[in-house]
């Protein structure tokens, strides 16, 4: 399986096999949070799914979206309920687009993902918490866990952990020693960082030195992806 990373919270995941109806150049992918902070083009061209983990505007481009699914109309989209409402009103056909809630477990074109999570990390006592699912996809024996805007760890894990742990690392939400301890609580081969769009690279740099396992432990390899960058799981 190949991960994709198209910026901020925007990740893409090869999927077994185009569709019937697949076109030159299609990729076939599932796409999660393509949001308007990352390169959205790019991400949902070829896309046979989609995955919204809550309804904040950098993670979910409802423009894109209808785009997308009104060039590809075998295209799904899975979300929260307020994304769920959000893309139709934007004009997702309520046929296409799926409600989620955490402990359900999706067959996604042939990709099994486990829903997780409930909440939006708290940003302050007076600013409502977001409806927001992490997801856990499987494909072809790989493993990636996307948490959304949060720290919730799976609630079960894969026979011998994770292959890829997506890790949040810049919000104002978010505090260092939070995804320092996800990155060491959650098992997993390697860690990629992402929700990085208020990073500079100075802030990367410190960034990959507070997740250096040589410095703080953990069993993994600490891995930034470029925008469009690969890594194959």
């Amino acid at each position: 399986m190949q991960l994709t990373f198209h910026g901020h919270a925007c990740v893409t995941l090869a999927l077994p096999g185009a569709q019937p109806d697949a076109q030159p150049g299609d990729t076939g992918t599932l796409v999660i949070d393509p949001g308007t902070f990352a390169d959205t083009t790019t991400a949902l061209a070829g896309a046979r799914a989609v995955l919204i983990t809550h309804d904040h505007f950098d993670h979910v481009d409802a423009a894109a979206v209808v785009t997308h699914l009104t060039a590809a109309p075998d295209t799904q989209v899975w979300a929260t309920g307020p994304a769920a409402s959000a893309l139709r009103e934007a004009g997702v056909p309520a046929d296409r687009v799926h409600e989620v809630t955490p402990g359900e477990v999706l067959d996604v074109a042939g990709a099994r993902v486990v829903v997780g999570g409930g909440e939006h990390a708290l940003i302050h006592r007076e600013i409502p918490r977001a409806v927001n699912v992490t997801y856990l996809v499987e494909v072809d024996g790989g493993s990636v866990y996307h948490p959304g805007d949060s720290f919730d760890a799976p609630a079960a894990l894969p026979e011998g952990g994770l292959d890829v742990l997506l890790v949040p690392v810049s919000a104002p939400w978010l505090k260092t020693g939070e995804f320092i301890d996800f990155a060491r609580s959650v098992p997993a081969r390697v860690v990629v960082p992402i929700h990085d769009v208020f990073l500079s690279e100075i802030g990367h740099g410190a960034v990959a030195r507070w997740l250096d396992t040589a410095r703080l432990g953990g069993d993994y390899t600490y891995r930034r992806l470029a925008v469009g960058e690969s890594l194959t799981v």
